[in-house]
């Protein structure tokens, strides 16, 4: 059986945070690539990728697909860069190079990974979710096609090659927004690997775009220290969701409150809903040139995202109206009509006899000795008896009677019947079909069809009383009814 993870990869763990600093101190020392630097650089990545490798093997299978999936994009980037390291200490200045196809490549899996951790959380199935994060994604990838993407793809100075790999990594950066958007807006447990998870994705995003942004600012091929310690944070942070031992609940699914809409989110939505606009705005306010079209279609496909969220939390509020008026008008616990939903059938049923002059009886049933089957059984026992003899009742009364829970053991039916005779053998028949081995008691009146409601079920509920101090397991007839009992199957007390 698999267990947690043992004490050695903890204190492996403290190793590899150990060597971050002497990452940054030998950047910070040397100011250009040297052996030492790039081992040093390299040192806590490969020690990561390796603790990663042996901490995925400690999650349950039915868990470990995505972890896999993790691994191997971790892998792919340790081999990346290792060869860009040996590429720029050997002086090797051409660019793209095979490291940044690995880099590209170690996208698909990360992203296969994350989704399918998303996808055992229940996320796959909350369209809600998935709104907010493409909101997030648009938003980014407008701002991001309009000043990185663009800017390179026109660029008449470069090769095509050139142009295509620089465009990838920022098209890729869009896919990390999404992974990490969809992380934190989908449903599930918010658990120490969750987190960890969620931290090296985005150290590796804030990476990614400082290089980014440095390069269209400054130019030139310069790391500085604290990126190196962004990218480094990416290994060591998903090792340490690998490691912890809340990384096999990762995948328990948790819903939503209120359908997820918490006020930072509802803040960062806005945020990323207004930016394109904001931003076209303020170019036009400062005097410079904007790419109108760009700007203007992410807005307006931001609005048809934010149109589709509205909608979706208005189906939510929809269905959550059906269920609290299901609950309203049912018994929490039976699932039959409640006391509530009894008196308004009661009177439909009354006032629809007196236009149609066809019979209504009203019926009180009453389990006989609950009170010792509860003291015996237990109360979980009692109220399976409850729900049992309620699906019973049910079945033997068909879609022309109604039944309602009238309080504790007790139970009223509706039945309309031409035939008196007929009805009172149905009605009578109920008491065969209660279930495990008990009886029940039942009185039986009939509507006047002038006299208010509550006195025909006074009526029945007198002739229950005499069912019960009758001998019980027997159906009592109100007067009304008592010339009739004849070969009705019935005990006229």
């Amino acid at each position: 059986m698999e267990g947690p993870p043992a004490r050695g990869p903890l204190l492996a763990v403290a190793a590899v945070v150990a060597t971050l600093p002497l990452s940054l101190v030998s950047t910070v020392l040397v100011g250009e690539a040297t052996p030492t630097a790039s081992v040093v650089y390299l040192l806590p990545v490969a020690c990561a990728v390796a603790l990663t490798a042996v901490a995925v093997r400690r999650i349950p299978p039915q868990r470990r697909r995505p972890w896999c999936w993790l691994l191997l994009a971790q892998a792919a980037y340790l081999v990346g860069e290792v060869l860009f390291a040996a590429l720029d200490l050997t002086g090797n200045e051409a660019w793209p190079t095979t490291a940044d196809a690995l880099y590209l490549l170690a996208y698909l899996p990360v992203t296969i990974g994350l989704l399918g951790l998303n996808r055992q959380r229940g996320g796959s199935g909350h369209l809600g979710s998935l709104l907010d994060a493409g909101i997030v994604t648009l938003s980014a990838a407008t701002l991001f096609g309009v000043f990185v993407v663009l800017p390179i793809a026109t660029d008449g100075t470069q090769s095509a090659l050139v142009r295509v790999v620089s465009t990838a990594y920022p098209v890729a950066d869009v896919v990390w927004v999404f992974l990490l958007a969809r992380m934190v807006t989908g449903p599930g447990a918010r658990t120490t690997a969750f987190w960890l998870l969620a931290g090296g994705t985005a150290a590796t995003l804030a990476a990614d775009v400082g290089m980014n942004v440095l390069q269209l600012v400054e130019g030139g091929d310069t790391t500085p220290v604290w990126m190196n310690l962004l990218w480094q944070s990416f290994y060591v942070l998903y090792a340490l969701a690998a490691c912890s031992a809340s990384a096999p609940e990762l995948a328990e699914k948790k819903p939503l409150e209120g359908g997820g809409l918490t006020v930072p989110r509802l803040v960062l939505l806005a945020v990323a809903a207004v930016l394109p606009s904001a931003v076209l705005v303020g170019l036009a306010l400062a005097g410079r040139e904007a790419p109108t079209a760009w700007l203007a279609t992410g807005s307006v496909l931001l609005i048809a995202l934010v149109i589709a969220r509205v909608w979706d939390l208005l189906q939510q509020v929809r269905s959550q109206a059906v269920q609290l008026a299901a609950l309203a008008r049912t018994d929490p616990l039976t699932g039959a009509a409640n006391r509530r939903t009894w008196d308004h059938e009661l009177s439909r049923a009354c006032a629809l006899s007196a236009r149609t002059g066809e019979g209504l009886y009203v019926a009180l049933l009453d389990l006989d000795r609950f009170k010792a089957y509860n003291d015996t059984r237990g109360h979980q026992a009692g109220d399976e008896l409850l729900k049992a003899a309620t699906a019973a009742w049910g079945d033997a009364l068909g879609a022309d009677g109604f039944l309602a829970r009238w309080g504790g053991e007790e139970f009223a039916v509706l039945l309309t019947s031409a035939d008196e005779d007929g009805a009172l053998r149905r009605l009578d028949a109920l008491r065969a079909v209660v279930p495990h081995g008990q009886t029940c008691s039942a009185g039986v009146a009939r509507w006047d069809g002038t006299e208010e409601p509550a006195a025909v079920l006074a009526r029945a509920d007198e002739a229950l009383y005499a069912a019960k101090t009758g001998g019980r397991d027997r159906l009592a007839v109100a007067p009304e009814l008592r010339s009739r009992t004849t070969g009705a199957g019935t005990a006229a007390d």
